[in-house]
């Protein structure tokens, strides 16, 4: 499964407006589901290094999981880049339109854990180019470890997003409900 960026939703109300804020929010649930498996997966692999046999073998899982992880972020890039793109912009544009309390303290929020997961993320990465074969399994261990908090951090994220979005997507729909009554 790839996420792709595509689709605008507008700041309209209309039928197809409705239909495609139906599809967004199933779009996104369908792409946390994604994440938090590969979040898991990697989470799994990060706790196995030191755990084998040999210096070897740790070094090989490592390798593995830097490769994983590249794949992850990529998934979790083109995610965001939708997000930021199509379904916040919507929602920002909507209550704004309502003149509601500002979501911005709250996306603010949310984007700066998104950050600081990625800056984890990269310091894993920096971390496992100054590694070698022979290196300690206690540096190969914290250099993995740097992938559980990230991991950790996005899970969380991922959480409180949809604490936020569902709510707002969900009055939204309430107040198309009473246009149409």
């Amino acid at each position: 499964m790839s996420i792709e960026s595509s689709q605008s939703l507008g700041t309209g109300l209309g039928e197809d407006h409705v239909t495609g804020l139906f599809a967004a929010v199933q779009r996104l649930q369908n792409e946390h589901a994604y994440i938090l498996e590969l979040l898991e997966e990697m989470e799994v692999q990060a706790v196995q290094i030191g755990k084998a046999s040999t210096t070897a073998q740790d070094w090989s899982r490592l390798q593995h999981l830097r490769l994983w992880t590249i794949g992850v972020m990529q998934e979790l890039e083109a995610h965001a880049k939708w997000e930021d793109g199509v379904l916040l912009p919507f929602l920002v544009s909507y209550f704004h339109l309502q003149e509601s309390p500002s979501l911005a303290p709250s996306l603010w929020m949310m984007e700066k854990e998104h950050e600081l997961a990625v800056e984890y993320v990269e310091c894993f990465m920096r971390e496992f180019h100054k590694l070698r074969p022979a290196s300690s399994r206690e540096r190969m261990w914290k250099t993995a470890s740097l992938l559980l908090q990230a991991c950790y951090i996005l899970k969380s994220h991922i959480e409180k997003e949809e604490k936020l979005v569902f709510p707002l997507v969900e009055q939204v729909l309430t107040d198309v409900d009473y246009l149409f009554l």
